[in-house]
Protein backbone atom coordinates (compact mmCIF):
# COMPACT_ATOMS: atom_id res chain seq x y z
CA UNK A 1 0.00 0.00 0.00
CA UNK A 2 1.77 3.50 -0.53
CA UNK A 3 1.29 6.06 1.76
CA UNK A 4 0.23 8.66 -0.97
CA UNK A 5 -2.64 7.43 -1.82
CA UNK A 6 -4.82 7.57 1.62
CA UNK A 7 -3.09 10.99 2.17
CA UNK A 8 -4.34 12.05 -1.14
CA UNK A 9 -7.60 10.53 -0.73
CA UNK A 10 -8.32 12.47 3.33
CA UNK A 11 -6.86 15.25 1.43
CA UNK A 12 -9.49 16.07 -0.85
CA UNK A 13 -12.40 15.24 1.32
CA UNK A 14 -10.93 17.68 3.44
CA UNK A 15 -11.13 20.11 0.41
CA UNK A 16 -14.56 19.01 -1.07
CA UNK A 17 -16.13 19.30 2.45
CA UNK A 18 -14.46 22.74 3.59
CA UNK A 19 -16.46 25.95 3.18
CA UNK A 20 -15.83 28.62 0.58
CA UNK A 21 -15.38 30.85 3.34
CA UNK A 22 -14.10 29.05 5.73
CA UNK A 23 -10.50 29.80 7.49
CA UNK A 24 -8.28 27.22 7.42
CA UNK A 25 -5.05 26.90 9.71
CA UNK A 26 -2.00 24.43 9.33
CA UNK A 27 -0.29 23.51 12.05
CA UNK A 28 3.45 21.73 12.26
CA UNK A 29 3.97 20.24 15.50
CA UNK A 30 7.15 18.24 17.34
CA UNK A 31 6.67 16.02 20.28
CA UNK A 32 7.19 13.01 22.26
CA UNK A 33 5.51 9.51 22.34
CA UNK A 34 5.31 6.65 24.96
CA UNK A 35 3.70 3.34 24.10
CA UNK A 36 2.41 0.18 25.62
CA UNK A 37 3.86 -3.38 24.95
CA UNK A 38 2.11 -5.46 22.72
CA UNK A 39 1.78 -9.28 23.62
CA UNK A 40 2.44 -12.08 20.92
CA UNK A 41 2.73 -15.32 20.42
CA UNK A 42 4.38 -18.44 18.64
CA UNK A 43 2.66 -20.06 16.34
CA UNK A 44 1.60 -23.92 17.14
CA UNK A 45 3.70 -23.40 20.46
CA UNK A 46 2.77 -21.84 23.85
CA UNK A 47 5.31 -19.74 23.99
CA UNK A 48 4.51 -15.86 24.64
CA UNK A 49 6.30 -12.65 24.86
CA UNK A 50 5.91 -8.79 24.12
CA UNK A 51 6.77 -6.11 21.56
CA UNK A 52 7.74 -3.20 23.08
CA UNK A 53 8.01 0.16 21.05
CA UNK A 54 10.85 2.74 22.12
CA UNK A 55 9.74 6.01 23.28
CA UNK A 56 10.61 8.21 21.11
CA UNK A 57 10.14 11.45 19.44
CA UNK A 58 7.22 12.45 16.93
CA UNK A 59 6.29 14.68 14.28
CA UNK A 60 3.43 15.75 11.79
CA UNK A 61 1.24 17.95 10.50
CA UNK A 62 -2.17 19.12 11.19
CA UNK A 63 -5.23 20.79 8.86
CA UNK A 64 -8.23 22.52 10.43
CA UNK A 65 -11.22 23.97 8.96
CA UNK A 66 -13.82 25.97 10.23
CA UNK A 67 -17.12 24.42 10.00
CA UNK A 68 -20.61 26.69 10.40
CA UNK A 69 -20.71 26.06 13.90
CA UNK A 70 -18.86 27.86 15.94
CA UNK A 71 -15.99 26.67 17.65
CA UNK A 72 -16.07 23.73 15.65
CA UNK A 73 -13.55 22.32 12.69
CA UNK A 74 -12.79 19.46 10.57
CA UNK A 75 -9.00 18.10 11.36
CA UNK A 76 -6.94 16.11 9.13
CA UNK A 77 -4.01 14.58 11.58
CA UNK A 78 -0.71 13.50 10.34
CA UNK A 79 1.66 12.07 12.24
CA UNK A 80 5.52 10.25 12.42
CA UNK A 81 7.44 8.51 14.66
CA UNK A 82 10.71 6.51 13.97
CA UNK A 83 11.40 3.74 16.40
CA UNK A 84 12.15 0.42 17.20
CA UNK A 85 10.64 -2.56 18.39
CA UNK A 86 12.37 -5.11 20.69
CA UNK A 87 11.13 -8.39 22.08
CA UNK A 88 11.67 -9.03 25.75
CA UNK A 89 13.18 -12.53 25.27
CA UNK A 90 12.72 -13.79 21.71
CA UNK A 91 13.83 -13.33 18.76
CA UNK A 92 12.16 -11.61 15.20
CA UNK A 93 15.02 -13.89 13.57
CA UNK A 94 17.92 -15.87 14.58
CA UNK A 95 20.77 -13.13 16.42
CA UNK A 96 17.64 -10.35 15.81
CA UNK A 97 16.19 -8.80 18.91
CA UNK A 98 14.54 -5.93 18.26
CA UNK A 99 13.63 -4.01 14.16
CA UNK A 100 13.66 -0.10 13.27
CA UNK A 101 10.88 1.07 11.86
CA UNK A 102 9.00 4.46 11.39
CA UNK A 103 5.39 4.22 12.45
CA UNK A 104 3.13 6.54 10.72
CA UNK A 105 -0.58 7.85 11.17
CA UNK A 106 -3.33 9.23 9.08
CA UNK A 107 -6.82 10.06 10.69
CA UNK A 108 -9.44 12.39 10.14
CA UNK A 109 -11.99 13.54 12.88
CA UNK A 110 -13.04 17.00 14.41
CA UNK A 111 -12.26 19.16 16.60
CA UNK A 112 -14.23 21.80 19.04
CA UNK A 113 -13.65 24.54 20.97
CA UNK A 114 -16.11 24.55 23.97
CA UNK A 115 -15.89 28.32 23.97
CA UNK A 116 -17.09 28.72 20.14
CA UNK A 117 -14.01 30.69 19.47
CA UNK A 118 -10.74 29.45 17.43
CA UNK A 119 -8.29 29.33 20.05
CA UNK A 120 -8.63 28.41 23.76
CA UNK A 121 -9.58 24.89 24.85
CA UNK A 122 -10.10 22.28 22.96
CA UNK A 123 -10.96 18.70 22.53
CA UNK A 124 -10.18 16.25 19.53
CA UNK A 125 -11.29 12.98 17.58
CA UNK A 126 -9.75 11.39 14.62
CA UNK A 127 -9.79 7.82 13.31
CA UNK A 128 -7.85 6.46 10.27
CA UNK A 129 -4.83 4.15 9.49
CA UNK A 130 -1.51 3.01 11.54
CA UNK A 131 1.07 2.20 8.84
CA UNK A 132 3.88 0.45 10.69
CA UNK A 133 7.21 0.00 8.31
CA UNK A 134 10.22 -1.83 8.87
CA UNK A 135 13.12 0.09 7.78
CA UNK A 136 14.70 -3.31 6.56
CA UNK A 137 12.39 -4.57 3.52
CA UNK A 138 12.18 -7.95 4.28
CA UNK A 139 9.80 -7.43 7.17
CA UNK A 140 6.62 -7.08 6.44
CA UNK A 141 4.68 -3.65 6.95
CA UNK A 142 1.43 -3.64 8.46
CA UNK A 143 -1.33 -1.49 8.00
CA UNK A 144 -4.23 -1.46 10.65
CA UNK A 145 -6.90 0.90 11.91
CA UNK A 146 -6.40 3.51 15.04
CA UNK A 147 -8.14 6.43 16.39
CA UNK A 148 -7.36 9.28 18.09
CA UNK A 149 -8.42 11.37 21.14
CA UNK A 150 -7.28 14.49 23.17
CA UNK A 151 -7.02 17.64 23.90
CA UNK A 152 -4.84 20.96 24.56
CA UNK A 153 -5.36 24.80 23.79
CA UNK A 154 -4.33 27.16 21.42
CA UNK A 155 -2.99 30.49 22.32
CA UNK A 156 -3.73 33.47 20.46
CA UNK A 157 -0.67 35.32 19.63
CA UNK A 158 -2.10 37.13 16.66
CA UNK A 159 -4.62 36.70 14.50
CA UNK A 160 -3.08 34.34 11.85
CA UNK A 161 -1.10 32.55 13.81
CA UNK A 162 -1.89 30.13 17.45
CA UNK A 163 1.23 28.46 19.63
CA UNK A 164 -1.00 24.80 19.85
CA UNK A 165 -0.30 22.28 22.58
CA UNK A 166 -1.48 18.94 22.66
CA UNK A 167 -2.02 15.86 24.01
CA UNK A 168 -3.43 12.89 22.69
CA UNK A 169 -3.66 9.18 22.76
CA UNK A 170 -3.52 7.09 19.93
CA UNK A 171 -5.02 3.48 19.88
CA UNK A 172 -3.64 0.96 16.89
CA UNK A 173 -6.40 -1.97 16.78
CA UNK A 174 -4.26 -5.32 15.74
CA UNK A 175 -6.06 -8.40 14.56
CA UNK A 176 -5.08 -11.19 17.35
CA UNK A 177 -3.68 -14.07 15.88
CA UNK A 178 -2.51 -12.09 12.78
CA UNK A 179 1.46 -11.74 11.90
CA UNK A 180 3.42 -10.31 13.67
CA UNK A 181 6.93 -8.58 11.73
CA UNK A 182 8.66 -11.28 9.98
CA UNK A 183 10.61 -12.30 7.46
CA UNK A 184 9.52 -15.37 5.76
CA UNK A 185 8.50 -18.63 7.41
CA UNK A 186 6.74 -16.43 10.37
CA UNK A 187 6.23 -18.12 13.59
CA UNK A 188 5.03 -14.91 15.28
CA UNK A 189 1.18 -13.72 15.75
CA UNK A 190 0.19 -10.87 17.06
CA UNK A 191 -2.02 -12.20 20.73
CA UNK A 192 -3.44 -8.69 21.48
CA UNK A 193 -6.31 -6.49 20.63
CA UNK A 194 -4.21 -3.48 20.09
CA UNK A 195 -1.73 -1.12 21.55
CA UNK A 196 -1.98 2.32 22.51
CA UNK A 197 0.61 5.17 22.09
CA UNK A 198 0.74 8.87 24.31
CA UNK A 199 1.89 11.81 22.73
CA UNK A 200 2.32 15.47 24.11
CA UNK A 201 3.11 17.97 21.00
CA UNK A 202 3.78 21.62 20.30
CA UNK A 203 3.61 23.31 17.49
CA UNK A 204 2.71 26.57 15.52
CA UNK A 205 -1.07 26.91 13.79
CA UNK A 206 -0.83 29.64 10.85
CA UNK A 207 -4.24 30.55 10.02
CA UNK A 208 -5.51 31.40 6.31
Amino acid sequence: MNLRTPIAVLFALSLTTTPALADVSLAPFAGFRMSSSVDIETAGASTSDQIDFRDSASQGLVFNFDLPDPGKQGELYFGRQSTSARLDTGLFAPGVDSIDLTIYQLQFGGLYFPGGQNHGGFVSGVFGVTRLEPDDSRYETHHRFSLSLGGGYQFFLTEQLRLRLDLRGVYTALNSGGSAFCSGGCELRFDSSGYLQVEAAAGLAIRF
